[in-house]
């Protein structure tokens, strides 16, 4: 049933979402829909990792969605969505109907709203959305989507500053890039596995601790302690330019493969010595102590100092070793 809801969402969406790079340690960009990836949060284990493997090759920090072009609800759509289409608009003065809302079974399962202008989400209130993209609109509080089922939410570029309204959701992504999130909080016990949070205000993460994350994504935010991420299945960790300055916590990650700490008041690489990363950014001037670990680390097979859209250096150790 699932796996058809998810075939049937794909026709004939926009692409709106991601894509990633290398090995996923780069947010994705908007070229993939929100009913793509809760699409993807459905597949198999391998599928995932597949999937995943496809958006690290590409993607690069989220640039702002293109504008939508203007147009009026479809006259063909089901009276369920054309109603809630035209609440929308008179909640929403500056709203043309250009959003999509996709049904299953005549239940509406899912909303596209990328840079729509929305700033009132009332007429949403009482939907089971699974998947909602609401990026690059000026909605300060979701309170109206309490009791939703979503799995996959878009939140990039909006004024949110809180999760607490959350707490009943059972989110696998989340996106939070470029907004003014101050905590996690409201995310406990959700089973996440995808968390873009750059530019942010988060300074902690204990709230995200019980999680089943493989990518966190905290570029750019104040963040200074993720001890709290101890003995999640991390794959991938982002965390340039934060001010985190111990980097002890890697010990504690036992499936780490990407690490991105370039930035940073990290000072120590001694922690990395013996472990199976595949991709290390750091920066080599800060570093006091631990090259020799890094150098140590036989399975790696990219290596830099840069890996954000401004800049890109990955390159092999062998080359990137000769430098220094």
């Amino acid at each position: 049933m699932i796996l058809n809801l998810m075939v049937f969402l794909l026709i004939g969406v926009l692409t709106l979402a991601t894509a990633g790079c290398g090995n996923e340690s780069i947010p994705p960009e908007k070229n993939e829909s929100v009913t793509q990836t809760w699409k993807d949060s459905n597949a198999p284990t391998k599928e995932k990792e597949d999937l995943e493997g496809k958006v690290a090759q590409e993607g690069q920090a989220l640039p702002p969605s293109p504008k939508q072009p203007e147009e009026k609800a479809d006259p063909t759509e089901s009276p369920g969505v054309g109603q809630v289409q035209e609440i929308l608009m008179r909640a929403n003065p500056d709203y043309r109907g250009q959003g999509k809302l996709h049904e299953e079974n005549g239940v509406i399962v899912a909303g596209e709203f990328p840079n729509c202008n929305l700033r009132d989400l009332s007429p949403l209130r009482g939907l089971s959305l699974m998947g909602l993209d609401l990026s690059g609109n000026p909605v300060r509080e979701i309170r109206h989507l309490r009791g939703m089922p979503l799995r996959t939410l878009f939140l990039e570029n909006t004024r949110v500053e809180s999760l607490m309204e959350l707490g009943e959701a059972n989110l696998v992504e989340l996106r939070l890039n470029n907004s003014p999130i101050k905590s996690l909080r409201g995310l406990e016990g959700q089973p996440l596995e995808n968390l873009y949070a750059v530019g942010t205000q988060i300074t902690e993460v204990s709230p995200i601790s019980s999680s089943n994350l493989r990518q966190l994504w905290l570029s750019e935010s104040p963040v200074s302690d993720v001890s709290g991420l101890a003995g999640l299945p991390l794959v991938s960790l982002t965390l340039h330019r934060t001010l985190v300055d111990d980097l002890s916590f890697v010990r504690k990650l036992p499936v780490l493969q990407r690490l991105h700490i370039g930035e940073t008041l990290i000072s120590d690489l001694t922690p990395l010595e013996g472990l199976n990363l595949t991709r290390l950014v750091f920066t080599p001037p800060s570093i006091k102590r631990g090259l020799s670990a890094a150098r140590g680390l036989h399975n790696l097979r990219e290596i830099g100092t840069s890996f954000d859209e401004q800049r890109r250096d990955l390159t092999n150790p062998e080359a990137f070793w000769a430098q220094f």
